[in-house]
């Protein structure tokens, strides 16, 4: 996956594009970073609806790419390192998100995974195959 990150992308555009590529997990943005396996506190939740131009001083253009094999915790650090954006990743377990701060090590494709396995779509899935 490939997200395009200019001064006129919002914080929702990314999100959108990340959640296409993982339904089951999602990214938030904060104005305060935190360390590997620490929480994000809810209180520094950025608006979805800002642009980057709006958030940050300098100009960016670049395109980031995130493969299904990164840890969550390198991709929060490579948009606080490149962007200068701080993000937690969210996954959802029974149709509830958290974050996961203690999954720092854990690749988005286990992650995905772990919150399709908790799903109702999983459930429904095993009963017609008779699971």
């Amino acid at each position: 996956m490939h997200i395009e990150i200019n001064d006129n992308t919002t914080l929702q555009d990314i999100q959108e594009t990340f959640s296409a590529y993982y339904p089951y997990l999602q990214i938030e943005f904060y104005n305060k970073g935190h360390k590997k396996y620490e929480m994000s506190d809810k209180r520094n939740v950025v608006y979805p609806g800002k642009k980057i131009s709006e958030i940050k001083k300098t100009h960016l253009s670049a395109l980031l790419e995130i493969q299904p094999w990164y840890k969550v915790a390198d991709v929060e650090k490579e948009f606080q390192q490149r962007f200068g954006l701080s993000v937690q990743v969210f996954w959802n377990e029974n149709e509830a998100w958290h974050q996961t701060s203690g999954m720092d090590d854990f690749t988005l494709k286990e992650l995905n995974e772990m919150g399709w396995d908790s799903s109702d779509e999983s459930v429904i899935t095993d009963y017609e195959q008779g699971s």
